[in-house]
């Protein structure tokens, strides 16, 4: 059976990954809309994010948003088969624009280890295919919970020369080795973590992963921000410097500037973050919980 499964998901990314990309962006706005007209829970949870994190903004401007999120969100779900199964010339030829790309060269040419941080807005996947022009990486993968899709997805993402380590212990030491010996490794920082400390983002306490502050503390490695976004007719790839306290010895310090580096990533892309996701599931002691969708009692109208 998950052979079948496996085939069939095989067979459907690999039509999608064919489809230009302004059919793929189509289809986004398409199904962004559809997901707001039923309010889907992504499109309660975005609604919800954006109520949190921007509450100066005006109800109006707060909707538009959140259509704009929605469409960029499906947008994800259609490129993903493009990034991991495009053809590479043209993968290649649809990054239209890379900024600040002498930051990556400095650092990749010094003698010390390079973590790029990676959020999630735009297509973060489209970094893949731009780090395959300057050599190898290490990237943290967390497997999907649909098992007979572990082996395609580890395929896919290693198709350019990286390299995916598990989110385990054996890992996290494979990072280490990376880093020590100079390499490059690539970690997504804006995920809920089993383990952290809360810190701001977006003006509210986040539960955030130590790994970073800890990297850079055991192996001296120098840290970078980069984001994949959607332009009209392709990708801009822009690396930009982190907060200068993500090197702080103190880990919370730390950890506040590695919030602040993403907040200042990916705020002129907001509509491209993935406000889907539930960032703040995880509560400070005390702290009312969030996302509780009654559907009795729901009060979301347009």
């Amino acid at each position: 059976m998950s052979f079948i499964k496996s085939t069939i998901v095989r067979m459907i990314l690999s039509g999608i990954a064919i489809l230009p990309l302004p059919i793929d962006r189509a289809l986004g706005r398409l199904i962004g809309r559809l997901g707001l007209l039923f309010q889907t829970r992504a499109a309660k949870v975005t609604r919800e994010n954006i109520a949190l994190c921007f509450p100066h903004l005006s109800p109006d401007a707060q909707q538009a948003l959140l259509k704009k999120s929605l469409a960029h969100t499906a947008t994800m779900l259609f490129e993903m088969p493009y990034a991991w199964l495009g053809d590479k010339e043209k993968l290649l030829a649809s990054l239209v624009s890379v900024e600040n790309e002498m930051l990556l060269d400095d650092a990749m040419s010094s003698d010390r280890g390079v973590i790029i941080l990676l959020p999630h807005v735009g297509n973060w996947e489209m970094f893949n295919i731009f780090f395959s022009q300057k050599g190898k990486m290490t990237a943290l993968y967390q497997p999907p919970r649909q098992k007979y899709l572990h082996e395609f997805m580890q395929k896919v993402r290693q198709s350019f020369g990286n390299e995916l380590v598990p989110t385990n212990a054996k890992g996290i030491l494979r990072l280490y080795k990376t880093l020590t010996s100079g390499g490059v490794v690539t970690i997504l920082p804006d995920q809920v973590p089993q383990n952290g400390e809360y810190i701001d983002f977006f003006g509210h306490k986040a539960l955030t992963d130590v790994l970073v502050p800890r990297l850079i503390r055991k192996t001296k490695a120098l840290a970078l921000c980069c984001t994949v976004t959607r332009q009209r007719d392709g990708f801009l790839v822009r690396f930009s410097q982190p907060d200068p306290t993500l090197y702080d010895p103190d880990i919370g310090a730390s950890l506040e500037g590695l919030n602040r580096t993403i907040e200042t990533a990916v705020s002129p892309f907001l509509e491209q973050y993935q406000w889907e996701y539930k960032r703040f599931r995880e509560r400070p002691l005390g702290e009312k919980k969030l996302y509780k969708f009654d559907r009795e009692k729901d009060v979301y109208h347009e």
